[in-house]
């Protein structure tokens, strides 16, 4: 429900600043099982995906969302080129910073983009990370952290230029960088110039001293009260088995002998166990039957979603551990 809410707000953004329309030919990269793609369907004249997992590929392509099984790079796109695929909307959500070559894909990006198109690019922003403390946002799959300076000097180093963003609470705050060509006669937004001069203010050497300060404090103070709780006799599970849960629990130390379960609704997910902690993962059926009492929420982007559900259920006992930006008790 959060992600189709963000769905929503995205594509109203999109549409009012007429980046998509009717008649778009939209690419998305990384576009995973093709939800995003499914949502905007009907509002454009073609869509495509491209995702280098091949079962989520063939689901999409089962799901009727057509799907590329490859990486995204330059030489896919001259092979697009010469198929004369040329697209007037070129969206990647939540996957540029997984990039090792993000100068390729750009290239890759301008080569088939239309002469009026559009590039939006999704992703976490630097300022929200450091700003709220996600020190969870930082692991193996993440290789890059994007502020609007750096995706600007990115476009400009391609021949692309930035003219728009659209900042959203998704993801524990993300940004979407929108772009041209450097010849398109797009000028810099407000919103841009006005995010620009926030991130120049505080995204500097201060914020990233106290980025660091806080993520000790947070790393004494939760495990602190874990531990406090335990030594109560209360039982704690975690809530989401995500990556970030997986760096904050192996940060903090705290394994299967303070925390047994990690609840999650994904079905491949259960009955496996969280690398490091070797915290077993159940379904939310299974904690819906043994409440516990306390939640520490590792899928803390999606904690009002998760309280409501599990509240919905009858469960009004269950205490909530919020570890970010500020450590709360809900």
């Amino acid at each position: 429900d959060t992600l189709e809410t963000h769905y929503k707000f995205l594509t109203r953004f999109l549409e009012q600043k007429n980046y998509l329309n009717k008649n778009s030919k939209v690419l998305e990269i990384g576009s995973n099982l093709g939800l995003y793609l499914n949502f905007i369907k009907e509002r454009v004249n073609t869509i495509l995906g491209i995702d280098p997992a091949t079962n989520i590929a063939n689901k999409a392509n089962e799901n009727g969302i057509p799907t590329l099984c490859d990486f995204f790079s330059d030489k896919l796109a001259k092979n697009l080129e010469k198929n004369k695929q040329i697209f007037d909307l070129i969206i990647a959500r939540h996957c540029f910073a997984h990039n090792s070559s993000p100068h390729n894909l750009l290239k890759g990006v301008k080569r088939i983009l239309s002469k009026d198109g559009f590039v939006a690019i999704e992703n976490a922003y630097a300022l929200n990370t450091v700003e709220n403390n996600e020190f969870d946002q930082i692991y193996h799959e993440h290789m890059f952290y994007f502020s609007i300076r750096s995706m600007m000097e990115a476009f400009k180093k391609n021949g692309l230029k930035m003219h728009d963003v659209f900042l959203s609470l998704i993801h524990g705050g993300s940004i979407v960088f929108v772009g041209s060509h450097e010849s398109s006669k797009r000028v810099e937004s407000k919103s841009l110039l006005m995010h620009l001069s926030h991130e120049r203010k505080y995204l500097n050497s201060d914020s990233l001293n106290l980025f660091s300060e806080n993520t000790y404090t947070l790393k004494k103070d939760l495990t602190s009260l874990i531990f406090d709780l335990i030594k109560k006799g209360k039982t704690i599970y975690s809530y989401g088995a995500t990556a970030k849960g997986n760096t904050l629990l192996n940060f903090i130390g705290i394994t299967c002998e303070q925390i047994p379960f990690c609840i999650d609704n994904t079905d491949i997910k259960q009955n496996k166990y969280l690398p490091g902690s070797n915290i077993k993962i159940e379904s939310e059926e299974f904690a819906f039957n043994n409440p516990p009492d306390y939640f520490l929420l590792t899928a803390w982007n999606y904690k009002e979603e998760i309280i409501n559900k599990v509240k919905s259920k009858g469960n009004n006992d269950t205490i909530f551990i919020i570890p970010f930006p500020t450590l709360t008790i809900i």
